[in-house]
């Protein structure tokens, strides 16, 4: 008797370590979490619409976590489109065992977008004479970005959030003639703190290249510092 409790002990022991496996290296895939996760994005602002895949499912038994990644969603809003690469986040499992859907963080990575097509997404949500102003400057280029959103406990978003990516072939024609194109350059930019490395660009078929620019905003004023 006490060896078929045994081995059933080590059965079960074997088939909970082999499941925690499972989901710790290959998943599940489910739709379970679209919805909570798209309101979560409408916080950001109500009209956003967040369309995903089926999401993948991945145990961290470490950090007690459930890590939620799909790959290809739309960003929406209105008849605006922003096409995603990924989205990723993370729920605590105690939260999900007590059936308190709750995100910690958020991470998006975008596909390639037209920087005009941004611009007017972003008008789309919040229309000022800013950013107007800077859909008539700007002429064209593309830039991939990765997001990351953190939210409290009440599932606000923090102001700590980081967005970083690139830039490229940018073009740009005020209206004093000041025309700059081929701009590239790395951007790192954390709440009122925006850091550029890596700038190229052209001017009246001039090059220039400058290795970093820091922006950083305190109340109503710009503190810039750079390296040439």
């Amino acid at each position: 008797m006490k060896k078929i409790i045994f081995r059933f002990l080590i059965f079960m022991l074997l088939l909970i370590l082999g499941f925690i496996t499972y989901l710790s290296t290959i998943g599940i895939k489910t739709d379970a979490f679209n919805n909570q996760i798209s309101k979560e994005v409408k916080k950001i602002d109500n009209q956003l619409e967040l369309d995903l895949n089926k999401i993948s499912i991945i145990l961290d038994p470490l950090k007690f976590k459930l890590v939620l990644k799909t790959i290809g969603a739309n960003l929406k809003n209105r008849n605006k489109l922003i096409r995603l690469e990924s989205v990723r986040s993370n729920i605590d499992i105690k939260t999900f065992i007590n059936k308190k859907f709750s995100l910690s963080e958020l991470d998006i990575t975008t596909r390639t977008i037209e920087i005009k097509n941004l611009i007017s997404f972003i008008r789309s949500i919040e229309d000022n004479p800013q950013i107007f102003i800077l859909e008539k400057f700007i002429k064209k280029g593309y830039l991939i970005a990765d997001i990351n959103l953190k939210f409290d406990q009440k599932g606000n978003i923090k102001n700590d959030f980081i967005v970083k990516g690139f830039l490229k072939d940018g073009e740009i024609r005020s209206l004093k003639k000041i025309d700059l194109s081929k701009i590239n350059f790395i951007f790192n930019i954390k709440n009122n703190e925006f850091e550029f490395e890596d700038i190229n660009l052209s001017h009246e078929n001039n090059n220039f290249a400058f290795p970093e620019l820091i922006i950083i905003k305190r109340k109503n004023e710009f503190l810039i510092s750079g390296k040439n």
